[in-house]
């Protein structure tokens, strides 16, 4: 009997493993701003890839879509740098008395203010400096 018990418990702990890539595709995505990890060739953890995309070259990565505008964005998005036909990347909505909850400052992003790149401020890294002209 103890025998039985325990090949049961085996063949149970051996089942096919073939739902775990449809697990990882069903999970509720990040949503537009949040830190991510690299994506993999296929899939995305900020939602259906390819639109959806983890910005690994934003600190802790940066969840985003690609936009024309807002309405292409999910909602507490805004559509920014879209031109008349290259397309832009949504990210976080934001506002300057509440950045400090919209944004993760304290991995370097800031509120956008006033942007000339969008319909309103937005969470991002800071433009890099230029080094002057020299």
């Amino acid at each position: 009997m103890r025998v039985l018990l325990i090949t049961l418990a085996w063949v149970a702990g051996c089942g096919d493993n073939s739902n775990s890539s449809q697990d990882m595709t069903m999970q509720t995505p990040l949503a537009i701003g949040s830190p991510c990890v690299p994506d993999g060739p296929t899939s995305s953890v900020c939602g259906p890839f390819p639109k959806y995309f983890c910005d690994a070259d934003h600190p802790n990565g940066y969840c985003k879509t690609s936009c024309h505008m807002d309405g292409d964005c999910p909602m507490g998005s805004v559509c920014a740098g879209a031109g008349t036909t290259a397309p832009g990347e949504c990210h976080k909505k934001c506002t300057q008395a509440t950045k400090a909850t919209d944004c993760r400052l304290s991995e370097g992003y800031v509120c956008k203010d006033k942007p000339d790149d969008a319909s309103g401020d937005y969470c991002d890294v800071p433009e890099p400096m230029g080094d002057g002209g020299a």
